[in-house]
């Protein structure tokens, strides 16, 4: 019997490291990844090269845009359709309205899809944001 209690002790922390390996990503550690070297750790860009995302309106404007820009990119903004799933741009997109005292309501992650998924079937790569 208590070899079947070691087992299953065993099984169940066999469980837990293996879904810790798996677990969501936290909107700051895409950010930290993606795009902290542009917009610098808390938002605030560089003057005339990368626009701050703290207090910037078009964060905390237009969803849609701001989707379309995310997934397509924009200027010297790369596209970020092919290296990031819905998950984690939604994640990052609800990270950087709330975040540094942004005060934008969360995206829906079915509304981050639908673009996706919009972009995805367009021939050219590119949907109505650009």
């Amino acid at each position: 019997m208590k070899n079947y209690y070691k087992l299953l002790l065993a099984l169940v922390g066999i469980f837990c490291l293996s879904s810790n390996a798996y677990a969501q990503e936290t909107g700051e550690e895409i950010y930290t990844d993606y795009c902290e070297a542009c917009h610098q750790p808390g938002g605030e860009g560089f003057e005339d090269t990368y626009p701050a995302l703290k207090e910037n309106v078009f964060v905390l404007g237009d969803t849609e845009e701001l989707i379309y820009l995310m997934l397509e990119g924009r200027g010297g903004m790369p596209t970020f359709i092919e290296d990031l799933e819905v998950e984690q741009i939604t994640t990052i997109l609800n990270y950087i309205r709330t975040s540094w005292g942004n005060a934008g309501d969360e995206i829906d992650p079915a509304v981050v899809e639908e673009a996706f998924d919009f972009i995805a079937e367009e021939d050219d790569g590119f949907g109505p944001g650009n």
